[in-house]
């Protein structure tokens, strides 16, 4: 560091812990905590989104009188619009700031979601969940670097793996609001009510999480945050590789798990004939397997190393889809708790994305680069609904969603060929 740039960084140093602190003067070590804990809130909303749109699936497809893959066309673009959000917003929590990015998604997720609940049409149904989509495409890369940036290396994978049991957190939620909302007050009541819990979350946020120190000192620093760099800077020779590697390996686990959490609740429903309001309690295991999966990752992780536990955990799914498949079909409800549950413990690999991608790219691309890859991912997997719900008339559920397992296979493959970045600590530019 120059001179220059030294004297730069004393003389701001007042600005930056002011523009850093939430409420008063917290100490760093419970900041993080509350940082941690606004995260884990705002991720929630996400799955919350994508949730409630599988629960009311069949019914919206039957009141709009369309067959189930044109209502499944609503899925892929609000998938698509995710990877759009993720490039837009994901540079955008580089130049303002990773908590700004995360009020902006959840103002938008409470409008545009409760929209949802008044318009009469597919085309504006559709037409909101891509605004929704592309706006909380910025929070996961906003929230999983404010994580990363503000706890230490050796705790790192485990505290955005806590992160993660959000979304798990938030399949719940929608499950709970499928269950007891959707039989009483249809699809469109049930998407309005579910946009009101945000707006906590949004006070949570601006009184209590406060930014990254890490990223204010890059931009007092005149980093890319403050010099008008442009988010191809992640296609840069020397992040090249490492950014198509990062979205194909997302792309891959997201191809299955996309198709896994929109079709379950129809798959369970046609093979078990329990009815949609059912196949919600049943889903309470995918997600209370998800939250112990989400949190022994990080915890391996941290122990064993990013590359090693994503391999596992992706060969783990390759199997379990297709052996929960055969349980259901076999054994019908008399397994279905535990193999629910194995299958939403494999999920866990989620919650590695955020602190491997962190640790992949510098301070000036860390939310850029996170979000391309996360959210890019997402967009490459907009094809998973479509093909899956042609497959269904073709093949039948069983071998559709067999489909899922080729798309983990694949993941362990390209995840050979990252670098570990266990023990990496984050620092300027």
């Amino acid at each position: 560091m120059s001179a220059v740039s030294s004297s730069r960084l004393q003389a701001g140093a007042p600005a930056v812990a002011r523009a850093g602190a939430a409420v008063g003067v917290i100490p760093e070590a419970s900041q993080r905590w509350f940082n941690l804990a606004g995260a884990w809130a705002a991720w929630q909303f996400d799955a919350v989104a994508a949730g409630l749109f599988a629960f009311a699936l069949p019914q919206i497809a039957h009141d709009f009188h369309v067959p189930l893959a044109t209502a499944a066309g609503v899925v892929s673009v609000y998938l698509l619009a995710t990877g759009l959000g993720g490039l837009a917003l994901g540079r955008l929590g580089d130049r303002v700031g990773r908590k700004n990015v995360i009020l902006l998604s959840l103002m938008a997720f409470g409008v545009f979601n409760g929209l949802v609940g008044y318009v009469h049409t597919l085309w504006l149904v559709g037409l909101l969940r891509a605004a929704v989509g592309f706006t909380v495409g910025g929070l996961w890369s906003a929230a999983a670097s404010l994580v990363s940036e503000t706890w230490p290396s050796r705790h790192r994978a485990t505290a955005v793996a806590a992160m993660q049991t959000g979304w798990s957190a938030g399949s719940l939620l929608a499950a709970l609001f499928a269950f007891t909302l959707l039989p009483r007050l249809g699809w469109q009541g049930l998407f309005a009510t579910a946009a009101m819990p945000a707006l906590a979350v949004m006070l949570y946020t601006t009184f209590f999480v406060s930014e990254s120190p890490l990223w204010l000192r890059q931009r007092l620093e005149g980093g890319a945050s403050g010099n008008g760099s442009s988010w191809t800077q992640v296609f840069a020779p020397a992040h090249r590789r490492t950014t198509v590697l990062g979205l194909l390996v997302s792309a891959c686990g997201m191809y299955g798990f996309w198709i896994l959490t929109t079709f379950l609740p129809s798959y369970l429903d046609a093979t078990l004939k329990v009815g949609m309001a059912r196949s919600a309690t049943f889903l309470v295991w995918l997600g209370v397997g998800g939250i112990t999966g989400y949190l022994s990752f990080g915890l391996l992780a941290d122990r064993f190393g990013r590359r090693r536990t994503f391999l596992g955990f992706f060969l783990g799914m390759a199997l379990m889809v297709p052996l929960y498949t055969w349980l259901v079909s076999r054994w019908g409800v008399t397994f279905l708790a535990p193999a629910t549950f194995a299958l939403g413990y494999f999920t866990g690999y989620f919650s590695g994305y955020g602190a491997w991608f962190a640790e992949l790219f510098p301070t000036s691309l860390r939310s850029t680069a996170s979000g391309f890859c996360f959210n890019g991912g997402r967009a490459v997997a907009a094809i998973g609904p479509i093909v899956f719900a042609r497959l269904v008339p073709l093949v039948g559920f069983n071998l559709a969603i067999g489909t899922a397992a080729v798309g983990y296979a694949l993941a362990a493959l390209v995840v050979l060929g990252l670098r570990e970045t266990r023990g990496q600590e984050l620092g300027l530019d």
